[in-house]
This record gives C-alpha cells, structure tokens and sequence, in this order.
C-alpha cells in the first residue's frame, strides 16, 4: 500500500514538473513571437508606384525615312573636301574620299582630320547615312557644326556618342544618326527651328606610342529626311520603319523601375525591333529586341533603365517624353497601343530621419523587456522548478 502511495505521489510529481515546463516553453515562444507581431518596423517597404502611360498619351505617328535629299558625289574638282597640312597625308577623292596618313611613333595622342561645308537645314528631321573603312589600330568619328536662325555658331556633337571614338575594325561600316538629336543632345537649350549644319569634319586618331600607316575610305554620304504619319488613335497602318508615341509630360529618370508595353505589330517577315522610353532626346528606359509572333500579333514588352546600350533612329517630341519602336530590319505595317504601364522605386527615407525621438524609446522598452526581462523571468522560473522538484 505504502509502495502504490509513494508511485502515485512520484507520478504527480512528475506530471507537475512537465505541466510547469510546458508553461515555461510557452513563455518563451510567446516572448520570440510577441515582438513580431506587436512592434512595427521603422521603415517603409522597398515598393514600386505604378502610373498609367495612357492616361498621359498625346499623340501617336509613323516614320519612315524620304528620299535622298542630298548625297556627296566624291567627284568635285577642285574638291571641296580640305585637310590640314600636318601631320603629312595624302586625301584623294574620286568616287570615294581616303585619307592616307603615317602616325610616327609617340607618347602622345595623333589625330588628322577631313571636312567640308555643307548647307543641311534641320527643320525636316535629316537622318544621316555613313559607309566608311577605318583602318584597324586607330579610331575615328564624325562631328558636324552649324549655326542657328540667328547665325550663332554651335557644336553639334558631344562626347559619349556613338559617333566619337569607334575602333576601326577594317571592314565596310555602315552608321546612321538622326541630325536634330545629335544637336539637341549637344546643345539642349537651343532652337532647333531655322538651324542647320555648315560642316561636317571625320577624323581618325591613333593612341599614344601607335605607328604605323592608317586610313579612312569614305564611300558614301547621304540625307534623308524624316517623313511621319499621323494617327487619330492608337492604332495606325501603313509601312513605316518606326513609331512614335508621344505623351502630355516628361516621365522622370530619377527611380523609375520598369515599363511594361502592351501591344500589337504585324509587319513584313524579317521585322525585328527595340522600344524605347526617351525624355527629350535622352533614352531613359529601353527594351530587348523583339520579332513578331506566329501565333499572335500581341507582345508584352519590358523596358528599363538598365537595358539602355543604343538609340533609335527617330525622336519624338523633344518637349516631352515619348514611346519610339524602332525597326532595326524590315517594315512595320500594324500597330496599335494597348497599355503602358510605367512603374518607380518608392523613395526610402534616411535611416537617421526614420530613428527619431519615439522610435528610440520605443527601441529602449523592446531592450529592456524582451531582452532583459522575459529572459530573466524563465531562468527564475527554472531554477525554481528544479528546486522544488528537490
């Protein structure tokens, strides 16, 4: 009898002790939980803001290049092309235009350069067409200067351009610039209105200690202006090799995440092409490039600022921003807009603007109770458990 008393009285003992321990394992699952739950963070979450690019359109037109307006013959005697007289070289000009030179060997740069006068006026969107052969060891560009209604002089080219500083790779090269967007690039307070160009100048220049014999072989050089058709909606038909969808305002560089264009294109077999979201003349946002598909004329497009690496051919209003397709191979003769969908980083605030007075002290109670307190509340608690059990 004595022996069933003690068992029970152990059992209950036992019993009690896990009872006690399991309040005690519930205390701290409660003490790591609670703060989760009931203490707000101090920042906001990294989010996008998204706005709909339609709501903001103005304006949608196809474009296509004209006519050659103007094209250099390389047949003027006496030619009108000039070089200066140093470093010596050898310019002949008939039926191409080479410039022949020798770099001597030196811890300096070298450069040569050939220009001529020209009269292109900008007020029809001229889009230039190079075909050159560089040597390869040098690079070379082209640069071109003019004058506005007034007879100011201004430097239409810039550092950065694709036109500056291309390695010349010794093969036939075929480069295309849009005139007004090169100027407005360079010069982005000046009046396009009544401008035009006066010279065009091509250089090649040769780093410090290259030698050697170099050349440029210009074999054509031509205008064409910009021809563009307007819509009265979103949709437009035609054969165009771009488009330009022009919106109210200026969409801003600063934070914005992705673009998302919602669209259909049909065009000729081979069309590929590339979106871009320009701000003025500056590109903001560019997308891959795509070819239309077979099983449907609708295409999901992405752009964003980091995919930005080249330019389109045509501009949109340099008042504004504007959405430009641009075909790099074969025609556009369908489009129509269906969404645009641009998005921006949320702003996030300083850490020093978000720990303010409250948020100190709120970090000081957090601390003290569940790093202090509650801690210390199970050890006493354990110990007394053990205690008691002795």
């Amino acid at each position: 009898m004595k022996t069933a008393i003690l068992s029970i009285l152990k059992n209950f003992r036992f019993r009690s002790k896990s009872f006690r321990l399991y309040w005690i394992l519930l205390l701290l699952v409660l003490s790591l939980v609670i703060p989760a739950v009931f203490l707000r963070g101090t920042l906001p979450q990294h989010t996008a803001t998204q706005i709909d690019g339609l709501a903001e359109f103005a304006s949608i037109q196809g474009a296509s290049l004209g006519p050659v307006t103007w094209r250099e013959s390389f047949n003027n005697t006496p030619s009108v092309w000039s070089a200066p007289t140093n470093p010596p070289h050898v310019l002949s000009v008939s039926g191409s235009l080479k410039l022949s030179v020798t770099f001597p060997s030196s811890s300096k740069a070298q450069a040569i350069s050939v220009s001529r006068n020209v009269s292109w006026p900008l007020n029809q969107t001229p889009i230039i067409t190079i075909t050159a052969r560089v040597s390869t060891g040098v690079s070379y560009g082209v640069r071109f200067f003019g004058v506005t209604a007034n007879n100011t002089s201004f430097a239409a080219w810039r550092e950065g351009s694709p036109l500056q500083h291309r390695p010349g790779l010794g093969t036939l090269e075929t480069v295309s610039a849009n005139l007004v967007t090169e100027t407005f690039l360079a010069n982005p307070k000046l009046l396009v209105t009544g401008a035009k160009i006066t010279e065009v100048l091509f250089y090649i220049e040769a780093a410090p200690f290259t030698s050697g014999n170099f050349s440029l072989t210009l074999y054509d050089l031509h205008l064409n202006p910009t021809i563009t058709t307007p819509a009265d909606s979103l949709e437009l038909n035609g054969n165009f090799t771009g488009l330009i969808a022009n919106l109210k305002s200026s969409v801003s560089s600063q934070d914005l995440f992705q673009v998302f264009v919602g669209l259909d294109i049909k065009g000729s077999s081979d069309l590929s092409y590339t979106l871009y979201l320009t701000r003025g003349a500056s590109i903001v946002a560019q997308g891959y490039t795509y070819v239309p598909k077979l099983a449907t004329t609708y295409e999901l497009a992405l752009m964003s600022p980091s995919l930005v690496n080249s330019s389109p051919l045509f501009a949109g209003n340099l008042a504004s921003s504007s959405l430009i397709v641009s075909a790099w191979k074969g025609e556009i003769s369908f489009f129509r807009l269906d969404s645009v969908d641009i998005r921006f980083l949320t702003t996030t605030p300083a850490p020093s603007a978000a720990l303010n007075t409250a948020n100190y002290n709120s970090l000081v109670f957090y601390y003290f109770v569940f790093l202090f307190v509650i801690p210390s509340s199970t050890i006493v608690l354990l110990i007394k458990v053990f205690r008691d059990e002795d």
